[in-house]
């Protein structure tokens, strides 16, 4: 036993020498020097080992204790530990309170050193080597504020038994000294008289110099504002004003107390119980939650929505599509026409309830998803390009379906076409999701809400009224005699529907580009023509003949070869990709979307206008050309002093996503308008400039 714990001692220490030849402990930056060392020689199963990273700052600069005060970012350490250790909390020394104009900082100035502990599990193996990675990142402040960062790598033994460092001894005594000591008493917090008044015990020893209250909840407490501190019958209150924080609902409220102790300054972490929530005097209302329609009003509007879509841009060119072999075989045969209704309300029907089925799973999961959702990934959007790519071909007369998908049709609809009409309507489905129409944001909002069998109603419902037109020409034989007679004149209007197609195609590749990176864009349009020529060399392939054979391989290749790049599609960075481009809403000033700056506002009593958009909402892009770019409409939001601000869901924000669904949304667009007064309305649909002009001038009266 004794040879083998020697053994394990010495490859030990081997292993920590080679280690230390490429550790990187110290890192150095243009306002601070930071440096971390473990307490002790290594790790032990199931102990716990703790680290010191300690900060050289420059004279007259500092760092952030873990609520910053008014501005800054505190120490954050990203470690990559082996499975089973897992790093604590840090641990900061007491904060100084450093007056920054009419702003506070919670910080700390010198030479401050953090504690954090890392534990090991309890089956690591004497002897192993701990290979630990850490990002770091910090801001250190004077009158300006640097952002700074670090990147720590070493490997720490497992030992049987842990040993102190002794040279580190003194570091790790003076660091735990300078820790708040938990005080025994609890306290109590409330509102009383529109401050936030904190209640405890007063510690033994405590005197009013100096004295301070570091509240650790960030913005619950104004950091500049003074605080009121007496002593009455041994109970020591504190009167603090309140933060930009409009609610606090945690049952627990902590800080650090500090005041002058001799020569030295005590510090005392105190914990207090929260009676009643927090709640800011004269604090603006929240967003007054959206009265739902009732559950029969909610269907009619489904139903009434899915009608109304055939005549949005997105579903229209595909409408026209079954129109032009509507009216072929409209004087042909009754039973035909009737069938392919069905098939075509059966092909409706079943990718509504599809989509929302998964809709629907998805957020019983947990997901933060809304209608539109396949619409916020790149492959989606550029495989939507490419069935539109092709579509708008075929009608254009480059290739023709073939013999084999009219065999098909025929065993499905028992005349040639009928496989057409199914999936004529899933695709109207597909591309109706960029556009949420009138009538639609409450059923869609509800449809997410509702018991998934009343969800999935509301889903189907909009595919009926989606289908319904169609439906009614195809079982009234009255109005399909009124269509025109079938002659040469179809070729050339066929032909003309192509054009609308591409239109459609073209938009979802200016989606695209909002949405993957430059290379991921070139791929797909590369890919577009590779699929066109696919379809063409397709064409030429009839016949049973070796010409036939190597055309058709030829046109799987070039198949293949535009498809593959969808699967490596990769999204633009997520911090621009989901942000608008502002410039695009003309002379009208607009910020991007933040729920901070959102709720500062609201403080401040300034009205706010919000537009919740997409750039694959074509009912968005619409209204940003029409409402949104007009002249009048910026003068008024200059004029009323109202803020712009521009959510953009083009790529999945679950941020976004959480605001839409507070307002019983599911999609866009939304678009919000918070009065002086902090409440907020949802502008009706279709929006029009005057009810944008009549809602901002809310803001002047």
């Amino acid at each position: 036993m004794i040879f083998r714990r020697l053994i394990v001692s010495l490859s030990t220490a081997f292993l920590a020498m080679l280690s230390a030849a490429s550790a990187q402990t110290r890192v150095e930056n243009d306002y601070t020097a930071t440096e971390i060392a473990p307490e002790a020689a290594g790790f032990v199963p199931g102990g716990t080992l703790w680290f010191a990273i300690r900060q050289e700052i420059r004279p007259g600069w500092h760092v952030f204790w873990t609520n910053p005060g008014d501005a800054g970012l505190p120490l954050r350490l990203d470690w990559s530990l082996p499975q089973g250790f897992e790093a604590g909390e840090i641990l900061h020394p007491a904060p100084e309170f450093i007056p920054v104009g009419p702003l506070a900082s919670y910080a700390h100035e010198g030479a401050p050193v953090f504690l954090v502990p890392v534990t090991a599990p309890e089956d690591a193996n004497p002897g192993e080597t701990v290979d630990i990675d850490i990002h770091a990142s910090w801001q250190a402040c004077e009158e300006i504020c640097v952002p700074e960062e670090g990147r720590f790598s070493f490997s720490v033994p497992v030992l049987e038994t842990g040993a102190m460092e002794p040279s580190r001894r003194v570091l790790f005594s003076l660091a735990r000294a300078k820790l708040p000591k938990a005080y025994e008493e609890r306290g109590r917090i409330a509102v009383e008289d529109g401050a936030y008044v904190l209640t405890v015990a007063a510690p033994q020893g405590f005197t009013e110099k100096n004295a301070f209250f570091f509240a650790r909840p960030e913005g619950v407490v104004s950091p500049p504002a003074p605080q009121e501190i007496e002593i009455e019958d041994g109970v020591l209150r504190i009167a603090m004003q309140p933060g930009w924080v409009e609610r606090y609902d945690e049952e627990t409220f902590s800080g650090v107390l500090t005041f002058s102790e001799g020569a030295g300054r005590r510090a005392l972490a105190v914990t207090a119980d929260v009676a009643e929530p927090l709640i800011k005097p004269g604090a603006p209302p929240a967003a007054p939650p959206q009265k739902a329609p009732s559950l029969p009003l909610l269907f009619l509007f489904a139903f009434l929505g899915g009608v109304i879509l055939n005549v949005m841009p997105c579903v229209f060119p595909v409408v026209f599509i079954k129109a032009a072999s509507f009216m072929q075989s409209a004087r042909e045969n009754p039973g035909v026409v009737r069938l392919h209704g069905l098939l075509y309300m059966a092909g409706v029907l079943s990718t509504f309830l599809l989509m929302g089925g998964a809709l629907l799973a998805l957020r019983a999961g947990g997901a933060e998803f809304g209608w539109g959702f396949h619409l916020q990934s790149p492959w989606v959007v550029a495989l939507s390009a490419y069935v539109l790519l092709l579509v708008g071909l075929n009608l254009a007369g480059l290739y023709s379906v073939g013999g084999g998908i009219a065999g098909a049709g025929q065993k499905l609809a028992a005349k040639p076409g009928g496989l057409g009409a199914f999936f004529t309507g899933a695709l109207a489905v597909l591309v109706a999701a960029p556009c949420i129409g009138p009538l639609l944001s409450a059923p869609m909002g509800a449809a997410l809400l509702l018991p998934p069998v009343a969800g999935l109603l509301i889903f189907a419902l909009l595919g009926l009224g989606l289908a319904a037109p169609y439906i009614i020409l195809s079982f009234v034989p009255g109005l399909g005699a009124r269509l025109p007679r079938p002659g040469p004149w179809m070729i050339i209007f066929k032909q003309a529907l192509s054009f609308p197609v591409f239109a459609a195609a073209a938009y979802f590749l200016w989606v695209l580009a909002q949405q993957a990176t430059g290379a991921g864009l070139a791929a797909v349009l590369a890919g577009g023509v590779l699929l066109a020529f696919s379809a063409w060399v397709f064409d030429h392939s009839r016949g049973a003949n070796l010409r036939a054979l190597i055309l058709r391989v030829l046109s799987a290749l070039a198949a293949v070869m535009a498809l593959a790049p969808l699967l490596r599609l990769e999204p633009a960075v997520q911090a621009t990709a989901g942000q608008a481009d502002l410039g695009s809403y003309g002379a009208l000033r607009a910020e991007t979307y933040d729920a901070d700056a959102l709720q500062a506002y609201r403080n401040q009593a300034r009205p706010v206008f919000i537009d919740f958009t997409a750039a694959w909402c074509v009912t968005c892009q619409f209204n940003k050309m029409t409402v949104f770019s007009d002249r009048a409409v910026a003068r008024a939001f200059d004029e009323s002093g109202t803020v712009f601000m521009v959510a953009d869901w083009t790529v999945r924000d679950p941020e976004i996503t959480e605001a839409l669904a507070g307002f019983g949304a599911s999609g866009v667009p939304l678009y919000v308008y918070y009065g002086p007064s902090g409440e907020a309305s949802v502008l009706p649909l279709p929006l029009t400039k005057k009810s944008v002009l009549r809602t901002v001038s809310r803001a002047g009266l």
